[in-house]
């Protein structure tokens, strides 16, 4: 089986691991730079692949570590942002999240614990099994599927938290506005 080239690996999964790595850091520019290291970590390695599937699973192993490492390092801890998170989030072409309902989404996901975040991408992302996000993480399969049940539960808990705030504050913009109620309707007499 002929071997896969740096450059095909490159632009195959480029955006992928910028994914990752944007909803581990919440930083593009971090990002970009854990997704260049992780490539040039391979490069200097001299590792090669025959089988696309493997090399995604290494390129996307290796650019969970370097965020790992990044959000345990000095450099996270004292960075100041300078612009507005907006600037810092996905991008249209690179998966971006333009609704409010998305963009709910994906506050809570990225809210989670990363192992948590990790197994909610890699299986509704990038559509990975258990066995393969398992085996990409370096965890058995009950782990991952414990953690997939966690992280769910924890989502849906944030998300209808969320869905009440929205519904106790839309009902008290009503009643502040002078919105028609039953007992309003009642109470002046109209039958």
């Amino acid at each position: 089986m002929e071997q896969l080239s740096f450059e095909s690996l490159m632009t195959a999964h480029y955006d992928t691991l910028l994914r990752i790595a944007v909803q581990h850091t919440g930083n593009r520019t971090e990002a970009e730079d854990i997704v260049q290291d992780t490539f040039l970590k391979l490069l200097e390695s001299g590792k090669r692949f025959s089988d696309p599937e493997s090399a995604k699973a290494f390129l996307i192993r290796s650019a969970v570590n370097r965020c790992f490492d990044y959000l345990k390092s000095a450099r996270h801890r004292k960075n100041i942002a300078l612009t507005d998170a907006a600037e810092n989030a996905l991008p249209p072409d690179c998966g971006g999240f333009p609704s409010e309902e998305a963009q709910a989404v994906l506050e809570a996901v990225r809210a989670l614990k990363p192992k948590y975040r990790n197994v909610i991408y890699l299986y509704y992302y990038e559509d990975y099994s258990i066995r393969e996000i398992a085996a990409i993480l370096h965890k058995s399969s009950n782990t991952v599927s414990s953690w997939l049940t966690r992280a769910r539960k924890h989502l849906r808990e944030v998300l209808q938290d969320e869905q009440n705030d929205l519904s106790e504050g839309h009902d008290a913009d009503i009643h502040r506005k002078g919105g028609d109620s039953y007992e309003g309707k009642a109470d002046s007499g109209a039958v």
